[in-house]
């Protein structure tokens, strides 16, 4: 195995983890917003909170470094082409949203369902919406990873149609929640229920 072979696995697998990671957490929100227990909604802000410090961070710098190693490595791509340019301000946004933002605010929901505050669920919902759109500057950096467009590429442009009709529909999902009452707690199977 070549040093170049070694970074490559280390970058695609600690990709994997962080979007992965990410996936699975959107994955979470939904069921925690269709539990209809701010209890579990607050709970999902913690526990976001605490996988971002320990695993999203960690591995969004990994995948970062690796990246940067594999550019001075290879005798064919420079910093200065477009679609490292590109992945790099990708990725300085999602890394940055997550630590400045998506981590600090799921940790501050987790506090405000500890006081019962009416604020978690909309706040919620904010930060489901915001981490999708984040999933969405992820997956955009997977493709200029794998397509390696140039500016003046016409898959440039197919790709960012499609970020920005993923972006849309994110959005109108998000203004489609909030317009909507919070569903009520699910009966639990074998609990007795009051006569109607």
């Amino acid at each position: 195995m070549t040093w170049a072979q070694f970074l490559l696995f280390v970058h695609v697998a600690v990709a994997v983890i962080w979007v992965g990671g990410g996936l699975m957490m959107q994955l979470f929100g939904i069921r925690a917003s269709m539990s209809g227990d701010p209890r579990r909604l607050g709970e999902l802000g913690e526990d976001i909170e605490w996988i971002a410090q320990r695993v999203f961070i960690p591995s969004s710098l990994i995948a970062f470094l690796t990246g940067v190693l594999l550019v001075v490595e290879s005798d064919f791509y420079e910093i200065s082409d477009d679609w490292i340019l590109l992945g790099l301000a990708l990725y300085a946004t999602t890394f940055l949203a997550g630590l400045l933002f998506l981590g600090p605010e799921s940790g501050r929901i987790g506090k405000l369902m500890e006081e019962g505050s009416p604020e978690v669920g909309p706040r919620m919902l904010r930060l489901i919406m915001l981490a999708r759109l984040d999933l969405v500057l992820l997956f955009g950096i997977i493709f200029v990873m794998t397509v390696k467009p140039d500016f003046g590429d016409s898959a440039l442009l197919v790709g960012l149609i499609a970020a920005v009709l993923a972006a849309g529909l994110v959005y109108w999902r998000y203004k489609v929640a909030l317009s909507q009452p919070p569903p009520g707690p699910r009966p639990v199977a074998g609990a007795p229920t009051e006569p109607g």
